[in-house]
C-alpha cells in the first residue's frame, strides 16, 4: 500500500486512500498519487453490530497493551463467577505483575493524552524490562513513571517529567532515579529534548498568540542548538526563548509566569533568555527591527 503521508505536488497532508477505485490521491489539489492499491479490509459488508461478528472470522490484532498481547479466550459475559475463578487459577505472578503494569501505563498515558503507539511501545519496553530482571528494589510505579518519560523522549513527544510525576503514583526523585537506571541498563541512547517542541504547548498555557510561538521558533533556530551544547535543559531553553518572544510581539509575559507554565524556576527563565539573547546577537533594549532585518 501506499505510504505517502504528504502531496509530492502541494505539500498538502489531505491524503484520500479510495479504495472503490484503487487510487491514492491529493484532495486539495486532487494529483494522483498512486493508482491500483489492495483494499486490506474485509471481503463482506456489514449493516448492524450483529453481522459484524456472525461475518468476522478473526480476532482483534496482537498487542503489547494487554498481559496476554490480546490471545486470550474469554468466559461467556453470563458467566462472571466462571470468568474470575478461571482468571484467579490461569494467571500467574509474572502476569498479574505484568497486567497492573500495563494498566497504570493505560493510566497514565490517559492523563497524559499519549498516543496509542507510545502506549504500545511502552508494553514492549515493560516486558524487557522484566525479562532483564530490573524489576527488583523498585516498585511498579517508578518503573512506569521512568519508562513512559523516555518513550516520550524517544518518539518526541513534549511531556516533561514533573508533568509525567503529577499523574504518576511515585515521586519525582524516584522517577528520575529510575530514569537514569533505566537509560543505563538498557543500553538507550537518545538525543536530548528539542526545545522547540515544548514551545506552542507552553505558548497555549500562557495565553500567547501563534506570533509569539513562530517568533520563539525562530529564536532557537538562531541559536542554532548552542545553549543544549552545554548542558542546559530543553525546557529552561523554550521558556526563555518565550520569554524574549514574547517581549519582541508585544505579548510580555513575566519570568514568573513563565517559570510556573514550564516547571522551572524564574531565575533560570531569566538566565537562558540572558545567553540566548547574547547567542544572537539581540541587545538588551530587543529591538524590534530584528526581526525586520532577518
Amino acid at each position: 500500500m501506499c505510504a505517502v503521508r504528504v502531496c509530492p505536488n502541494c505539500g498538502s497532508k489531505n491524503i484520500v486512500r479510495d479504495f472503490e477505485h484503487g487510487e491514492v490521491y491529493c484532495n486539495d489539489c486532487g494529483m494522483v498519487i498512486d493508482e491500483n492499491i489492495v483494499d486490506t479490509g474485509p471481503e463482506w459488508r456489514a449493516y448492524t453490530p450483529d453481522d459484524v461478528i456472525k461475518k468476522a472470522r478473526t480476532g482483534p490484532p496482537s498487542t503489547y497493551r494487554a498481559y496476554d498481547k490480546g490471545l486470550g479466550t474469554g468466559a461467556p459475559e453470563s458467566k462472571a463467577d466462571l470468568r474470575t475463578k478461571r482468571l484467579v487459577i490461569t494467571t500467574t505472578g509474572h502476569e498479574k505483575i505484568l497486567a497492573y503494569a500495563l494498566s497504570e501505563i493505560e493510566r497514565m498515558s490517559a492523563a497524559l493524552g499519549l498516543p496509542g503507539d507510545t502506549r504500545e511501545e511502552a508494553g514492549l519496553l515493560f516486558r524487557k524490562i522484566m525479562e532483564k530482571g530490573l524489576l527488583r528494589g523498585r516498585s511498579i510505579e517508578e518503573i512506569v513513571s521512568g519508562l513512559l518519560f523516555i518513550v516520550c523522549k524517544k518518539q518526541e513527544i513534549p511531556r516533561t517529567m514533573n508533568e509525567i510525576a503529577r499523574v504518576s503514583r511515585s515521586t519525582l526523585k524516584k522517577i528520575r532515579r529510575t530514569y537514569f537506571f533505566l537509560m543505563r541498563h538498557l543500553d538507550l541512547k537518545l538525543k536530548p529534548s528539542d526545545p522547540s517542541l515544548y514551545v506552542p504547548r507552553f505558548c497555549s498555557k500562557l495565553g500567547l498568540s501563534a506570533r509569539v510561538a513562530e517568533c520563539a521558533i525562530s529564536l532557537l533556530k538562531k541559536d542554532n542548538g548552542r545553549l543544549q551544547a552545554r548542558g542546559r535543559s530543553p525546557i529552561g531553553i523554550a521558556g526563555a526563548a518565550i520569554y524574549t518572544a514574547s517581549k519582541l510581539c508585544g505579548e510580555w509575559r513575566t519570568a514568573e509566569q513563565i517559570a510556573r507554565a514550564t516547571d522551572t524556576t524564574a531565575i533560570t527563565i531569566r538566565n537562558r533568555s540572558r545567553e540566548l539573547e547574547q547567542n544572537i546577537g539581540i541587545e538588551d533594549d530587543l529591538s524590534r527591527t530584528f526581526f525586520q532585518r532577518r
